[in-house]
């Protein structure tokens, strides 16, 4: 039968690939495949100074805790240099401290790939191949490579400029050359891959327009390797839409509501649908489902992270065009200079609230702002340096490099502005908590004796009365400083149980009365549990994972039922208050404990130690994904720019969505696992 164009096309590059391989013989090839130990020289090119390559790894272990992998092979076999770095980290079961160098030697070829929860940013991280991993390459100095990048990871984690290599020139790979024959024949494979590829493209593009086939969750995926796929891009998207908010933030109080309407629409429209993917995750923790449900969910979760990014994606350009920063660096950095000093104002305020909230309770409203003024003289330490590296390279004729520093101070600076903002709120918030306290001990005394009165043949309202009465007496009893938030959950669950005992004797009038007045306290208090979990994982996001984040959407959810609910169901509402307060608490003790983690056990600050000031503002900032190590960013004109020194270029500003913009190959997302790099030839 006659064979299509494509099919005749392939068929034509089959038959070049076989001549190839006939008459070449069989090629030397390195495949990705599992590392066996920390330097692997395949190509045979370390020579006598494999000793010094191996110790500057153990060096950069043993003062950063990053254990860098390096191999060497000759080729990477025609796989995209990317794709086979990655795929070597995956099967050598690189984790979350693990980071992959990867160099052809004959290919002239290097990649690298790091978790994507590793403190550098991407620009960092691009920095340090170009100043101390690319240039020994090019002189063939292979041992000075590795050298130069444990030189270079161990300055850019202590937030100290990258140091350039000191290059001993050496001998090129030469093994795998060919002859002439033997070139020709690879240039007709190279040209039949591309007729390949433009194949593979246009039936790519072709699938882009099909809905139903966006999802990149083939039937044979493992169940673990699409989780961790699905939670990565909630964690990913979620931080987009944070930064986005900021960002919006900061153009509507510049050009007003009606000229950033369309990007509120986008945003909201995105949100809507990251907010169904976390329900759906928050579903697969509740109910057990076979893997077939399980695989399902997971790719609708994937789906609507796509869609979501497409959605910020497409008012992005327009966005950065509203916000174009260059031609007013001066009057920004004027205008942020002066907030940063209003700001820098509130500092000694802050602090002696947070002493008096400290003598008067404790538990997770106190511990959720406890570090907030502190974190906010980070915040604005960065802000200070930022404007500073502004101004110097307005100085030297660097405008877009100022740009982009700009734009990360006044990330920083409203950061700051929320940290303290924080601290004024939590008073006002601990107080009514306690207030609903109060009302609430009434509330239950009153129902503990209806329940007695009435308790003689009645087991289970007995039961209820007594549980009632050991909370009411339990919370009276508490001792100064009390946790407000704590007393409000034992005192709902003692008062929910006498509900459902109770609830015979009471007509539907009763009930409505009594739920819509335990409303008007409960929907107060879990308005400001939700928005301070919301305020306390923002600001802290490069250190928070799925679980906090489904928590906290989980309860941003119910609270939204419980206001929609309000006039026409108070019983519905009130149940659904106060399981948003649940969840709310639950999310931020979930993303406490993540965060200190990360300061001290994980990619955190004692680990790399602060190294003064500098260093503090530097965490500070990765911390609050201002820097893109905190997963998130800006990929407006300035992406993949840096903005000097060893602090790294981008952060985590920006409106719009990180998965198919200015992403680099390997970062995650569709078909990423989880990893993120870059790389080049030499």
């Amino acid at each position: 039968m006659l064979l299509s164009r494509p099919r005749r096309a392939i068929g034509a590059v089959l038959f070049l690939v076989l001549l190839a391989v006939a008459v070449a013989g069989p090629a030397r090839a390195d495949d990705p495949f599992r590392l066996n130990s920390q330097l692997t020289d395949r190509s045979d090119v370390l020579g006598s100074r494999a000793g010094t390559a191996a110790a500057s790894l153990q060096q950069l272990r043993t003062n950063t805790g990053l254990q860098l992998f390096v191999v060497f092979v000759h080729t990477f076999s025609g796989v995209p240099a990317q794709r086979w770095t990655d795929e070597t980290a995956v099967r050598s079961g690189l984790g979350d401290r693990d980071g992959l160098l990867a160099v052809a030697t004959h290919d002239r070829e290097f990649a690298y790939s790091f978790p994507q929860n590793f403190p550098l940013s991407d620009a960092t991280l691009a920095a340090v191949a170009a100043t101390a991993i690319e240039p020994p390459l090019a002189q063939n100095d292979w041992a000075g490579a590795v050298v130069g990048a444990s030189n270079g990871y161990a300055a850019a984690l202590a937030g100290q400029p990258i140091p350039a290599p000191v290059i001993q020139p050496g001998q090129p790979d030469t093994v795998s050359g060919g002859s002439g024959r033997g070139a020709l024949i690879g240039g007709l494979v190279v040209a039949g891959l591309v007729v390949l590829l433009i194949i593979g493209y246009v039936a790519y593009r072709r699938r882009r327009r099909a809905p139903a086939l966006t999802a990149p969750s083939p039937a044979g995926e493992p169940i673990a390797k699409l989780q961790d796929r699905a939670n990565t891009l909630l964690i990913e998207l979620d931080n987009e839409l944070r930064s986005s908010e900021q960002e919006l933030a900061i153009a509507t109080g510049q050009y007003g509501a009606a000229a950033t309407a369309e990007f509120t629409a986008a945003l909201e429209s995105a949100r809507t649908e990251v907010a169904e993917a976390f329900r759906l995750r928050m579903t697969l923790d509740e109910e057990p489902r076979d893997e077939p449900a399980t695989r399902a969910v997971l790719t609708e979760i994937i789906q609507r992270c796509a869609a979501a990014d497409e959605r910020l994606d497409a008012s992005a350009d327009d966005f950065d065009r509203l916000r174009e920063i260059e031609p007013r660096v001066e009057e920004l950095s004027a205008s942020l200079s002066e907030r940063a000093t209003a700001v820098s104002s509130r500092l000694p305020a802050a602090e002696s609230a947070v002493e008096s909230l400290g003598r008067s309770y404790t538990g997770p409203g106190v511990s959720a702002v406890s570090a907030n003024p502190a974190q906010a003289r980070e915040r604005l330490s960065f802000t200070t340096t930022a404007l500073s590296r502004a101004s110097a390279a307005v100085a030297a004729g660097r405008r877009p490099e100022a740009a982009l520093a700009v734009r990360a101070a006044e990330e920083s600076l409203r950061q700051a502005e929320t940290l303290l903002d924080g601290v004024d709120k939590a008073g006002v918030d601990l107080a009514a908590t306690r207030a609903a306290v109060d009302a609430l001990l009434v509330e239950i005394d009153g129902e503990v004796a209806a329940a007695r009165s009435a308790a003689s043949t009645d087991g289970e309202l007995a039961a209820a009365a007594s549980a009632g009465a050991a909370a009411t007496e339990s919370v009276r009893a508490g001792s100064s400083p009390t946790d407000p938030i704590a007393d409000l959950r034992r005192l709902q669950e003692a008062d929910a149980r006498l509900d459902r005992a109770l609830a015979a004797s009471r007509d539907e009038s009763e009930r409505v009365a009594r739920a819509r007045a335990l409303l008007n306290q409960a929907l107060p208090v879990a308005r400001s549990e939700v928005a301070a979990a919301d305020q306390y994982l923002t600001t802290r996001r490069a250190a928070v994972g799925t679980q906090p984040r489904t928590l906290l959407a989980e309860a941003t959810r119910q609270l939204a039922r419980a206001e929609a609910l309000a006039l026409d169901d108070p019983v519905a509402a009130l149940a659904a208050a106060q399981e948003a307060g649940r969840l709310a608490s639950a999310a931020s003790e979930a993303a406490y404990s993540e965060v200190a983690a990360w300061q001290s056990g994980g990619w955190g600050q004692p680990r790399y130690g602060r190294g003064g000031s500098g260093g503090e503002a530097l965490l500070g900032a990765m911390l609050g994904g201002i820097l893109m190590g905190g997963g998130s960013r800006y990929r407006g004109r300035y992406r993949g720019g840096g903005w000097g020194g060893g602090w790294g270029g981008g952060f985590g500003g920006g409106f719009g969505g990180s998965m198919s913009r200015g992403r680099r190959s390997g970062g995650g997302g569709f078909g990423g696992g989880g990893r993120r790099g870059g790389g080049g030839r030499f």
